[in-house]
């Protein structure tokens, strides 16, 4: 098994409530972090996804991409934290992301929601081809970071 593993969730993450259910859950987690959006009472992190989506000059199938990296050992969070905001610094140019970091469960992780429509409405949407990028880019320097481990990346 690879030490560290940047799994894509399975799912159309299509539908009326696919930014709520990936965003909520995500939120949920102890430490969040992301870029953007901003923290409002206002406007809530799923209605700035929403309004990227309406903004939009593409139209396309998928709402928002949810993946996660596992780690097979323990590591300390401040580490982990620093790895999920490299990772969502890659898509922050374009992008809307939110990430945190789970430490339930038998492995810590960290969980992404990345908007599948640009903050820029004439960016085009997140297809498969440009996230498959995006996640070799995230593997890659994972690599780097850590010659030594494994990393895998999966597509559930």
């Amino acid at each position: 098994m690879s030490d560290i593993q940047i799994i894509v969730m399975e799912g159309n993450y299509n539908n009326s409530e696919a930014y709520n259910c990936v965003l909520g859950y995500i939120a949920q987690k102890a430490y969040l972090g992301g870029y953007g959006f901003r923290c409002t009472p206002e406007l809530s992190i799923i209605d700035q996804f929403e309004i990227s989506e309406s903004l939009s000059n593409h139209s396309g199938f998928r709402k928002i991409w949810h993946f996660i990296i596992t780690f097979q050992k323990s590591w300390d969070h401040t580490y982990l934290l620093g790895i999920g905001v490299q990772a969502a610094k890659l898509f922050s140019s374009d992008y809307q992301v939110l990430f945190a970091l789970d430490l339930e469960g038998a492995e810590p992780h960290l969980h992404f929601g990345v908007n599948a429509f640009s903050y820029h409405p004439n960016t085009p949407i997140l297809s498969e081809k440009i996230m498959d990028n995006y996640l070799k880019q995230i593997q890659n320097l994972l690599s780097e970071q850590y010659p030594d481990m494994t990393i895998t990346l999966l597509y559930k």
